[in-house]
């Protein structure tokens, strides 16, 4: 037979568990999240920086020329880079081998007029008609 279970009183209830405080833990995510979103508003806002060369090259300071005050000559140096082959390397192809006991090369600046400014010529479209599956119709 069925038997009546006694009602529960408060001081019987089942009290919660303990559970670890979340304000921490959602303080630090916070403030990263405001971290990070401030240096992606950062980089999109701010303009880009100029690149720079490596602290350990040597710069050598560039002349200054304004082809704007003089039109008709533009100076154009290319830095040259030497390299020692140790014993048993070759050059790669294309590269000009200096022998060591001839004396140091003349660098020389050779000025090319520059091109004068004339309005472009309208150019005609060139059509090409192919098929479908690519190939060009004369």
């Amino acid at each position: 037979m069925n038997t009546p279970q006694p009602a529960r009183t408060t001081t019987q209830a089942h009290a919660p568990k303990a559970r670890p405080d979340a304000r921490p833990m959602r303080l630090a995510l916070s403030a990263g999240g405001l971290a990070a979103m401030s240096a992606l508003a950062a980089a999109i806002v701010l303009p880009p920086r100029p690149a720079t060369q490596a602290s350990g090259a040597v710069q050598q300071p560039a002349a200054t020329v304004d082809p704007l005050a003089n039109p008709t000559a533009v100076q154009v140096q290319r830095p040259i880079q030497y390299v020692r082959l140790l014993p048993g390397q070759t050059a790669p192809p294309g590269a000009t081998v200096i022998d060591p006991s001839e004396p140091t090369p003349i660098t020389m600046t050779v000025t090319v007029p520059a091109p004068t400014a004339q309005a472009p010529a309208a150019q005609k479209p060139a059509v090409i008609r192919t098929t479908a599956s690519g190939k060009v119709i004369p």
